[in-house]
């Protein structure tokens, strides 16, 4: 009598695994089939009011999704389509379905900054990411903080020393110029550039590199609502100066808006750099 009970409690137990293993096998999907939607890095965190998203050259270029299988494969030929997603806000954005160029068409409503692109492929996958709206800039001048001497320190090891050997803050500000009203222009892209010691590529390698606030190397900011954007130059002591004099970093930093410079750019900030002096 007790192996008949446990005779049909393993056909229970049976009859509930099956439904279980032929469900999981059923939502294996085909190589073909798009399984994950992603947005890639836009160019920019805002777009000017009157204009379309452009890089820090001041290209315009359009947002760009990824699409993936299961297995994580790109899939470059699945179609993607975008869409303004506040629409039923208003209609201050324009987004090219195909293409995915986006164009700021006025000014949002009231404290309104910040917009939302969805990207969709296949019968549900959505992806969604804001953008900030700006003003344009027209002028960029440089910061009112003086450039102190970077006096650099041996040995340049551990994180002690890579402060020590970090420069203050070389900033810039944007602002907007409408009639006799002046306004900073926030999260608009400033780049900059080592010309002394040549860095074009700010390779972090070389005796001097820019870095973030966060001792990260980095050569691109984002103005903040000040209209500020600032990088700082790292310097690897063991190199740079070479000698014992007074040596200089040259950083150019550079505005544009729709490729051409703005008024003001480029900006050349110098860093005064000495070895500091160490007694016995």
């Amino acid at each position: 009598m007790r192996r008949c009970v446990l005779s049909r409690r393993a056909l229970v137990w049976a009859a509930l695994l099956v439904p279980l293993f032929v469900a999981c096998a059923d939502v294996r999907l085909a190589p073909s089939v798009p399984a994950t939607l992603e947005f890639a890095n836009f160019a920019a965190p805002a777009i000017v009011v009157g204009d379309s998203l452009r890089d820090v050259d001041g290209v315009a270029v359009p947002v760009h999704a990824v699409v993936r299988n299961q297995d994580g494969d790109v899939l470059a030929d699945a179609p993607v389509r975008f869409v303004y997603a506040d629409a039923n806000r208003d209609t201050a954005v324009f987004v090219d379905s195909v293409t995915g160029y986006v164009v700021s068409l006025k000014a949002l409503i009231g404290t309104a900054i910040t917009v939302r692109i969805a990207a969709r492929t296949g019968k549900s996958l959505q992806a969604i990411r804001t953008v900030l709206i700006t003003t344009r800039p027209d002028t960029v001048i440089s910061g009112s903080t003086p450039i102190d001497t970077l006096r650099t320190t041996l040995p340049d090891t551990g994180s002690a020393a890579a402060q020590a050997n970090t420069s203050g803050a070389l900033s810039v500000t944007l602002r907007h110029t409408d009639g006799t009203a002046s306004t900073l222009v926030s999260n608009y892209l400033v780049k900059f550039e080592l010309v002394q010691p040549a860095n074009p590529m700010n390779d972090s390698t070389a005796a001097v590199f820019l870095v973030n606030d966060a001792r990260m190397v980095s050569n691109i900011d984002t103005t903040d609502v000040s209209g500020i954007a600032s990088r700082f130059v790292r310097v690897r002591s063991s190199q740079f100066p070479t000698g014992t004099a007074l040596d200089s970093a040259v950083v150019r930093a550079t505005v544009s808006y729709k490729g051409q410079s703005v008024k003001g750019s480029p900006i050349l900030l110098v860093v005064p750099i000495i070895k500091k002096v160490t007694t016995p």
